[in-house]
């Protein structure tokens, strides 16, 4: 479940704040497949941690990527917000408090940012947030699609930075009836089948489990044991 952006603090590693944006909306079309993917990313990449604490790895939704220098008059640098980012070997917790993506702070871009489609956004996200992320060198952008294809063209769509240009991920069909695209940074595999976006790993093929899906399966074995033991006692 996606949770409120964190306050920042004055006092984070010596940095300043960046300036409380305001969240960007979600429409009805994008907020269930967003929260589905940031869940699966955390559950896989920071299992068992809160992720709002982990040392070196920064996963989150509505955090601004500050780029150039900021604007005459006052107001905040110019920036661009993802539905999720994905930065690996950082100061995570000092990002968080900071509340923003400084490329040059972090001697390095986020390794992978991804954009969710609804009515709204996917234009800008196949055009200016594109060029944006290219501009800043994000080795990796995808865009996920929750209607299919009827706003990108195609359900998911992976590209990654290759001489200062983005090239898409090869697109696999596989045997099941989805079809998707493998992270060579994050090393998984996100494919498209029946009408909802599923995590793989690449090399075993073997499906990750959404928390939620795990909760419901302990959930059913704990009422299946106690029907066990119910039936146990009334033989006795």
């Amino acid at each position: 479940m996606t949770t409120a952006k964190p306050k920042a603090r004055a006092d984070a590693k010596g940095w300043t704040p960046y300036p409380d944006l305001p969240l960007e909306p979600r429409d009805m079309q994008q907020k269930p497949a967003s929260h589905y993917l940031e869940d699966m990313l955390r559950h896989i990449l920071t299992p068992g941690d809160d992720y709002y604490r982990h040392p070196s790895i920064l996963l989150g939704d509505q955090i601004p990527i500050y780029y150039g220098e900021p604007r005459p008059g006052g107001g905040p640098p110019p920036h661009v917000i993802p539905d999720c980012v994905v930065a690996l070997n950082v100061d995570a917790r000092a990002i968080w408090e900071r509340v923003g993506y400084d490329p040059i702070q972090n001697r390095k871009p986020p390794d992978v940012v991804i954009e969710v489609a609804s009515h709204s956004t996917y234009r800008n996200d196949n055009t200016g947030k594109r060029e944006i992320y290219r501009q800043i060198g994000v080795p990796e952008y995808w865009r996920f699609d929750p209607t299919g294809g009827d706003f990108y063209g195609r359900p998911i769509i992976g590209e990654q930075l290759v001489n200062d240009q983005y090239e898409p991920l090869p697109l696999i069909r596989y045997a099941d009836g989805s079809e998707g695209s493998t992270s060579p940074i994050l090393n998984l595999n996100f494919r498209w089948r029946d009408e909802r976006f599923h995590v793989h790993h690449p090399a075993t093929g073997e499906r990750y489990e959404h928390p939620s899906e795990g909760i419901a399966r302990q959930q059913a074995e704990i009422a299946r044991l106690r029907e066990e033991n119910r039936q146990l006692r009334g033989v006795n």
